[in-house]
């Protein structure tokens, strides 16, 4: 893959926003030393990946591939300055598949390397962490100034703030409405058998259904309702905005909860169950000391799988006017402004890469000693 890259172009340059781009190879922008460094890194790696698997071999990969993540965004930075000039004030210039590819070869060779190697899960997080510190001080120096990207978003900084916010607020309501709904109905499959099969039938039914159908299935019945009662209308609910979209992602976060809290309960077995009551253990303390502490886990697993799917699926909010991060992808999309649309894609992965770090570490605090495994 590194290899490739240095042969795909590696940078665009656009005269202004809206006129067509020119893509340029590393060799061709007016780079010196930054091709020949980029290429002796590959060679490094592709010479340690056919060298085995040792500890040394191992750590040696890890710093191969930090470097070449670290070499690859100099390399653009310094080509943006060779490119944008006192000719071409509002000039940008913007990352294409060269670029990318080192960025995924770089991912690959250091997360492979991380997921076989004994190293503490401090010393993994800070590793994996120094990537997104060297883009942070590259942002902080104005080293990335001349990017596309960083250009929307001076342009639409205080817009951002706001659609971020809006983001994370329909994002972490649906995901509260799920747990408030989904931890007893998944308790009532497991306690009443009756109700197991609808219950299931239920949200199962939802997950398939597409999401931009479901937000858009929100819009007629909330409209009526809005008309027939103005008390509804005045508390915000309409057939457009926050009501449906909150509706539609609550319904969407639903079923991982409900089959987590289900098996969590289900997986126990009864004969722990018979052993704390053979201790003298009431009901109540049962739950407390038992049935909880295995059972949190598992939920929290189907929490963390919740909250991800709604940072994703908020995207589409954008579609019904509820706002979010998606107003600048189908912004981006309606403008054939790509640009636009990876500064509002990349937050959304940032913000569900980092919940779904720190929801793992939460269950791997609350997992009993006997049962915890290291986070991944």
């Amino acid at each position: 893959m590194g290899g490739v890259a240095l042969l795909l172009p590696f940078i665009e340059f656009k005269p202004n926003r809206v006129a067509e781009g020119e893509a340029f190879h590393l060799w061709s922008i007016g780079l010196t030393w930054e091709p020949w460094l980029l290429a002796a890194i590959v060679l490094t790696a592709l010479l340690l990946g056919l060298s085995g698997e040792g500890p040394r071999v191992r750590a040696g990969k890890v710093a191969v591939g930090i470097a070449l993540f670290a070499a690859t965004l100099p390399a653009a930075l310094r080509a943006g300055l060779i490119l944008v000039t006192d000719q071409t004030p509002f000039g940008r210039v913007g990352p294409v598949s060269g670029f990318w590819v080192l960025v995924l070869a770089t991912f690959l060779i250091v997360e492979g390397s991380l997921r076989t190697a004994r190293y503490s899960p401090l010393l993994k997080g800070a590793i994996r962490a120094l990537p997104p510190t060297i883009v942070i001080l590259a942002l902080a120096t104005g080293g990335l100034d001349s990017f596309a990207m960083v250009q929307e978003y001076v342009n639409r900084a205080d817009r951002f703030s706001q659609e971020l916010v809006t983001h994370l607020r329909l994002a972490a309501g649906a995901v509260l409405a799920a747990v408030t709904a989904g931890v007893p109905l998944g308790l009532l499959a497991w306690k009443r058998r009756a109700f197991e099969r609808p219950v299931f039938a239920a949200v199962n039914t939802i997950q398939t259904v597409p999401s931009l159908a479901l937000f858009g299935l929100m819009i007629a019945p909330l409209a009526l309702l809005s008309r027939q009662f103005p008390l509804l209308r005045a508390m915000g609910v309409q057939g457009i905005g926050t009501a449906p979209a909150l509706i539609a992602l609550t319904l969407y976060a639903l079923l991982p909860i409900v089959r987590n809290t289900y098996t969590s309960l289900s997986v126990i077995p009864d004969a722990v169950i018979e052993a704390g009551s053979g201790m003298g253990m009431n009901r109540y303390q049962l739950l407390r000391l038992v049935e909880a502490p295995l059972s949190i886990p598992i939920i929290l697993s189907g929490i963390r799988t919740s909250v991800v799917q709604a940072i994703g699926n908020t995207t589409v909010a954008a579609l019904i006017g509820a706002g979010g991060l998606g107003v600048f992808v189908f912004q981006g999309l309606g403008q054939a402004a790509p640009d636009l649309i990876v500064m509002g894609v990349i937050p959304i992965i940032v913000l569900a890469v980092l919940v779904d770090r720190g929801l793992a570490v939460l269950i791997a605090l609350v997992t009993p000693a006997g049962l915890r495994k290291d986070p991944p």
